[in-house]
């Protein structure tokens, strides 16, 4: 997906609501400049390319060793979301595109959101705290204020 969206900045500079993403092993060498030029302040999310459930996700701060390992995918982490009473969350919303020309878009009536189970911090001594920063169930399920929804 991130060279996809690189290719529609090129046409498109104003495209450009995604933050900067490295496709490891290829991109490892920019990842690594652009950290030493941050002076090692940004903090990054390294999801592996194909693993779900929030399985092999870290959030990499401060001057944390990362290794150039293949089938990772490593992104700007947004370091101030949009939280609702303190915590991160995720929304999803599901469409339907059936035709670009002209544009047909169905959107189911129902979504989804996700939330952390620990309050949110930018702090990059919680990086480590996988209830902070994700929000995927099978993660969260596993923390004792973890609240089941029973609607």
């Amino acid at each position: 997906m991130w060279k996809n969206i690189c290719r529609l900045k090129k046409l498109n500079p104003e495209f450009n609501f995604c933050p900067r993403t490295y496709v490891f092993p290829e991109d490892y060498r920019g990842f690594t400049t652009d950290r030493e030029v941050d002076n090692y302040r940004g903090m990054y999310i390294m999801k592996p390319a194909a693993l779900s459930c929030g399985k092999g996700i870290k959030v990499i701060g401060g001057r944390t060793e990362v290794k150039r390992k293949p089938g990772y995918v490593v992104s700007q982490y947004v370091s101030s979301p949009h939280l609702i009473n303190g915590f991160k969350y995720d929304l999803r919303i599901y469409c339907l595109v059936t035709c670009y020309d002209p544009l047909k878009v169905y959107l189911f009536k129902e979504g989804l959101a996700r939330f952390a189970t620990a309050k949110y911090s930018n702090n990059p001594k919680t990086c480590d705290q996988r209830f902070v920063h994700l929000t995927n169930y099978s993660v969260n399920k596993h923390n004792e204020d973890y609240v089941k929804n029973e609607g």
